[in-house]
């Protein structure tokens, strides 16, 4: 086996690297490299350039061929051959593009519509609502109706990206917001939102999906700095109680218009 400098190595290990990235496993990529840099080997040589087994080289070049990664080249002796490694690259990209169509057709809109399987009444703190509520968000179909006590600028990015997720795929959006001194900056949600502000805020925020879901959360002692505290509801007949109530609100709030 020919001694490789440290230079020739680390450049050879970094390609080997870029063909994991392409899909090939590690025993796969090395000798593929061999036949890259040699152009044309036999099994022996590439057994001498690698130290593997002749016998384990066989059994890889035949998934190497029948992958269209390796060419046979000579009969006698028998060689074997790189593929151009750009059209392997071309191929996965083709192969990527065509997963990732099917994968928004196929499999977002069954993880998007998956049930609610789990308590119909749970206790979320801190950053567990938010996460509850960017996976109300999620499976959202017709509406989502909000009262924030906090300011689109206050929320969390991945809640605002949530909110605007659902907007895009055709889901109606009602927010009602704290009426403050400053103008409201809406440059975090992207999408078509009915808005309004209310002077007469509730010391608690509200968010209901479908009319099927809420959660209410707030501060557990109000104007302070505590724990914030929220229950998870999946019962529909207090879903429809509490929409009345937001209607109530929301009817009588002034109509946000920028």
């Amino acid at each position: 086996m020919e001694r490789l400098s440290r230079t020739e190595k680390l450049t050879s290990e970094k390609q080997i690297r870029i063909l994991k990235q392409l899909g090939l496993t590690e025993d796969e990529a090395k000798i593929y490299h061999v036949l890259l840099v040699s152009k044309e080997s036999t099994v022996g040589k590439i057994s001498r350039s690698i130290n593997f087994s002749r016998a384990k080289i066989y059994g890889i070049i035949d998934n190497l061929l029948s992958e269209g990664i390796v060419l046979e080249g000579n009969k006698h002796p028998k060689t074997y051959t790189p593929v151009n490694p750009s059209q392997i690259s071309e191929r996965k990209l083709r192969e990527v593009e065509e997963a990732s169509k099917s994968v928004q057709t196929e499999l977002a809109p069954l993880y998007q519509s998956r049930p609610v399987d789990y308590l119909e009444t749970i206790t979320v703190k801190d950053m567990e609502i938010f996460s509850q509520v960017i996976s109300m968000c999620e499976r959202a179909n017709t509406s989502i109706d909000l009262i924030a006590s906090i300011l689109p600028s206050e929320m969390p990015r991945n809640v605002c990206r949530a909110f605007s997720d659902a907007s895009t795929r055709g889901v109606k959006v009602r927010m009602l917001f704290p009426k403050k001194g400053s103008n409201l900056d809406l440059s975090r949600l992207k999408g078509f939102f009915e808005i309004r502000l209310t002077n007469s805020m509730p010391a608690a925020g509200i968010i209901m999906v479908d009319e099927k879901e809420f959660c209410v959360g707030g501060l557990d002692v109000p104007d302070s700095m505590n724990t914030l505290l929220g229950m998870w509801m999946n019962q529909s007949e207090l879903a429809s109680l509490a929409k009345l109530i937001f209607n109530n609100i929301y009817d009588n709030s002034e109509i946000y218009d920028n």
